[in-house]
């Protein structure tokens, strides 16, 4: 179940120091939280000079606590001019401070930094959040958990890293053997360590963990500090961490749906140079066209692998239309959206479940009719949850405003046929085998042509959806997106509709299983199961596309296996995990995303990125390994089943997505009046 955090409890101690209650303990030296920054933890990973010149640099520290270290690091950073290009700090924290009391204990040089950091301070949730300073440049992920949990789970290499837990007799779970072996795992080849405990178990872990160790003079009143390498002695990890790409920033990315905007995006913001081929005449086709849609997050009891990703994407999301707004133009509506239960007894376990789970209300909270209504401006069927910070997005203007970037090239109409490798990269080839776009990394981003390009195994169903538009006027006064049994919006140019159909494909019945008529009536009877105050409306105009729907209805998203390589080895991949699986070296891809575009393909597109960055994801890698494109392949691995990319792809009915009921006829086929 997802449960809230407990917050911090700052107090001050008898000398004015920050003090937790919890554990009895100062949160940093009596002697000054940036002074101990500084001597400690920067000067003891030698830096500024160990990142001089360099593209990245990672950071990786237990005990964000009052964040000192991390304002501290920021403000050295500023301050050098051989300073890295791009500085990830990845640190862990089981008891946040509230935004607002990130500023008092701030010493008055790293005032300004703190004022930023409160402002962008995220809700106390627990897992990955990502936030972005210095215009991307200096990148914070906060891991809000155990960090017994969530450091096995971290997705990074690290360079330099900070130990800043409470004292070991005061916090011992910090300082167990098992956590600091996890942060070994993440240590990269060379990496350093500092910390102010001296503690002999914790330097016998240390050591056991790869770590050579030194004394060296400590801060203020403690007389030593810890300093460390990490020097292995023997192999103590079965796969390395990841490191920062140094190769030609280049990238192809094929299909100019919301997934291949969104990647293409990802990537230019970096400083990357993108060429974006689409088959169709004109980007954003198909699902990706639909005019407006709503963005919120799904909730389960469990808090499943699903509700994860979707409150993850929604962040994601809500970032990445944040920094594109500034280019004009109404892409999206930050106005909330209420999720109506499907019953009053389903409303009844809602309202147990947030009191129980206690999350912030910021996030969700259950709203009877009464006070939904006031919230959304037209009277609901029934209760449901309020997603205060839900939205309703525009994808087609998503897509071209990420596109618009000066850094991607876009060519419509260009069809590819086969990528071919060449070399340290690939070359997408037209059906004349003749030579279209060359670059060190792809991103396959065609929904149904996706498998047939990466010879990746993957079960789609094509899955036409219909919207029924209406008169706005009809839906006068409502000011929020309303979700359901489907879904009714007014959208910010007068485009209102309800929705949606979810036709699945019958065998032999291309065209779906509906005619117009009866897609209309089934959207409209959604209405008096949605609103209490029913409007009398006809259709005027309809919205009609395709969505490319996985097996497990989560998109597909990360490196792209190498079949020829896991067919070689099948019999000693058959207990392999997904780690284990030799990829194709360039090759990603991001399709599949059903009706969840809107929440999740900013996220894939922000872990494709960060994965050819070898930079911190923003997810961890369970979630990770949720979306990965070889799950499939990796389930045939275990079951013993053939790996040829024919015989295992297939869709709901049995055939190659290629030829799938539907599949052909719906491709660039969408109809918006």
């Amino acid at each position: 179940m997802l449960r809230s955090l407990t917050p911090a409890d700052v107090l001050p101690s008898a000398d004015g120091a920050p003090f937790s209650a919890r554990y009895g303990d100062v949160y940093a030296s009596r002697d000054g939280a940036a002074g101990q920054a500084r001597h400690v933890f920067i000067g003891g990973n030698e830096l500024p000079a160990r990142w001089a010149g360099a593209d990245q640099f990672v950071v990786v520290e237990t005990g964000f606590g009052l964040g000192v270290n991390f304002l501290a690091t920021w403000q050295a950073w500023r301050d050098d001019p051989a300073r890295p290009r791009r500085l990830h700090y990845v640190s862990v924290e089981l008891h946040p401070l509230a935004a607002g009391a990130l500023r008092a204990p701030a010493p008055l040089e790293l005032g300004e930094l703190a004022q930023q950091l409160a402002a962008a301070w995220p809700l106390p949730l627990p897992g990955l959040h990502r936030r972005e300073f210095e215009h991307g440049a200096v990148v914070l992920t906060l891991a809000f958990g155990d960090a017994r949990d969530l450091v096995p789970r971290l997705a990074c290499g690290a360079d330099a890293i900070y130990l800043d837990g409470f004292a070991p007799d005061r916090n011992p779970q910090m300082w167990e053997p098992a956590l600091l072996k996890s942060i070994a795992r993440l240590a990269r080849p060379g990496a350093t360590l500092a910390t102010w405990c001296t503690a002999r178990a914790v330097r016998d872990a240390l050591d056991g963990a790869g770590f050579a160790l030194q004394l060296r003079t400590g801060f203020g009143r403690k007389r030593d500090m810890l300093i460390g390498r990490y020097a292995p002695r023997w192999r103590t990890r079965r796969h390395e961490p990841p490191g920062a790409y140094r190769g030609e920033r280049s990238a192809l990315v094929i299909g100019a749906g919301l997934a291949g905007a969104t990647a293409a995006h990802a990537l230019a913001r970096r400083g990357w140079r993108v060429q974006v081929l689409e088959r169709g005449t004109h980007i954003a086709s198909d699902a990706s066209a639909l005019p407006w849609g709503l963005l919120h997050p799904q909730i389960t009891a469990d808090d499943s692998v699903f509700a994860r990703l979707t409150r993850a994407g929604c962040f994601a999301a809500r970032a990445a239309l944040a920094r594109l707004e500034a280019q004009g133009g109404a892409l999206w509506r930050s106005c909330g959206v209420l999720q109506q239960a499907a019953s009053g007894a389903e409303f009844d376990q809602w309202v147990a479940l947030h009191a129980h789970s206690g999350w912030p209300d910021a996030y969700a909270a259950p709203r009877d009719p009464d006070a939904a209504a006031a919230l959304i401006g037209r009277r609901p069927r029934r209760g449901g949850w309020w997603f205060a910070d839900g939205a309703l997005v525009a994808a087609a203007r998503w897509c071209a405003a990420a596109l618009a970037h000066a850094s991607i090239d876009v060519r419509c109409n260009v069809g590819v046929e086969r990528l071919q490798r060449d070399g340290d990269g690939w070359r997408a080839l037209d059906a004349g085998g003749r030579a279209l776009a060359a670059a060190p990394v792809v991103i396959v981003a065609c929904a149904f042509d996706a498998p047939r390009l990466l010879g990746t195994p993957v079960a789609l169903t094509p899955v036409r959806g219909r919207i029924t538009r209406i008169d706005p006027a009809a839906l006068d006064g409502l000011r929020a997106g309303l979700a359901g049994d489907g879904y009714v919006l007014n959208g910010l140019d007068g485009w209102a509709g309800v929705g949606a159909t979810y036709e699945m494909p019958l065998q032999g019945d291309a065209a779906g299983a509906l005619d117009e008529a009866r897609a209309h009536a089934s959207n409209l009877a959604r209405l008096p199961r949605l609103l209490a105050d029913t409007p009398q409306v006809a259709p005027i105009g309809v919205f009609d596309a395709t969505r490319c729907v996985s097996r497990d209805r989560l998109p597909l998203a990360g490196q792209a296996a190498d079949l020829d390589a896991v067919r070689a080895r099948q019999a000693r991949l058959r207990g392999a995990h997904l780690a284990d699986l030799p990829r194709a070296p360039g090759l990603f891809a991001s399709f599949a995303f059903g009706s969840r575009g809107l929440s999740l393909a900013a996220l894939a597109a922000e872990l494709i990125a960060a994965r050819i960055e070898g930079e911190p994801a923003a997810l961890e890698r369970d979630l990770a390994d949720a979306l990965d494109p070889a799950r499939e392949l990796l389930h045939a691995l275990r079951r013993g089943r053939p790996i040829s990319a024919a015989a295992m792809t297939y869709d709901a009915a049995g055939s190659p997505p290629e030829h799938a009921p539907g599949a052909a006829a719906h491709r660039d086929r969408t109809t918006l009046r």
